[in-house]
């Protein structure tokens, strides 16, 4: 009991000297004696309060970037998603480009050599220059069947083999089994054209004289029992053995190795009315009946 009696009594006194104070302070202004006391106090303890603000601003300072990290990794996050979708839209965009660029390139084969095709998509690229077919996403169901031929905007790619409902397999150009009618587009001589993987094909011509020379187009020769269209793009002559070799090596025009989309030639080509010079029968000679010999009447 005397000790809170005490405290209370301490407590009534320095309220009493605070309101005694206040009121001199204010009865007093700038040129009081508690001014005085005021200005002295503020000479000695600004330096330190300034010093100690320098020293603790920092930390502050730092509390707050502490708190921003996390909304900088946010930001930087959503940034990083936003740099990788525009990637992807740019990429998707390239690739219907590409796509675009093709197709109308194939559109003008295709009126070029006057024929009916389809778009087929190449469902898996060939793992190598030798691979000899490809698989398509197009069949039967879409009007095609064995032995049409297949080309791209750059020209021949090989003929369907085998077609179900929904696919069917390409041989490629490339394949040594298949042997294709071609002629050189500018003398029109003829020969026949094996593939040999990842090598040039090679041409064997029927006329071993005939002259040739490096960069001659090679085209498809149009011959009767053909499922090829004639005067398709297969490549150009890029060596002759010797003049007198009749094996010529021809640079195919199309990359095996990069096929995407590609045309099915719908309609078979028409024979031609008049076979080639080589394929005709000699019409067989006919004797001349003898006159009648005349008898005499007796």
């Amino acid at each position: 009991m005397p000790e809170r009696r005490t405290s209370r009594g301490l407590l009534a006194v320095l309220v009493l000297v605070s309101l005694v104070l206040l009121s001199v302070d204010y009865r007093q202004g700038d040129v009081g004696v508690v001014a005085a006391v005021q200005r002295g106090a503020l000479t000695v303890f600004g330096p330190v309060a300034e010093g100690f603000a320098t020293v603790v601003r920092p930390i502050g300072g730092a509390f707050r970037s502490i708190g921003a990290v996390g909304s900088l990794r946010e930001r930087n996050a959503a940034l990083e998603l936003e740099v990788r979708r525009l990637r992807r839209e740019r990429e998707s965009w390239i690739d219907l480009q590409r796509e675009n660029d093709e197709l109308r390139a194939q559109v003008q084969m295709r009126r070029r050599l006057g024929v009916t095709t389809t778009g087929a998509q190449v469902i898996a690229q060939p793992p190598s220059s030798v691979e000899r077919s490809v698989l398509l996403d197009t069949g039967a169901d879409s009007g095609l069947a064995p032995g049409m031929a297949v080309i791209n905007e750059l020209g021949l790619v090989g003929k369907l083999t085998e077609v179900t409902a929904s696919n069917s397999r390409v041989e490629l150009l490339t394949s040594p089994s298949a042997g294709y009618g071609v002629r050189i587009a500018a003398s029109g001589e003829e020969g026949l054209l094996t593939g040999s993987g990842a090598s040039p094909f090679q041409m064997e011509m029927f006329d071993p004289e005939v002259q040739a020379s490096d960069g001659d187009e090679v085209v498809t020769l149009l011959f009767s029992g053909t499922s090829i269209p004639g005067g398709v793009p297969v490549g150009v002559v890029t060596d002759r053995g010797n003049d007198t070799s009749r094996f010529l090596r021809v640079q195919p025009y199309v990359d095996f190795t990069r096929l995407s989309l590609v045309q099915v030639v719908l309609d078979f080509p028409r024979q031609p009315s008049r076979l080639p010079a080589e394929q005709r029968v000699p019409e067989p000679r006919r004797r001349r009946p003898a006159p009648p010999s005349g008898g005499g009447q007796g």
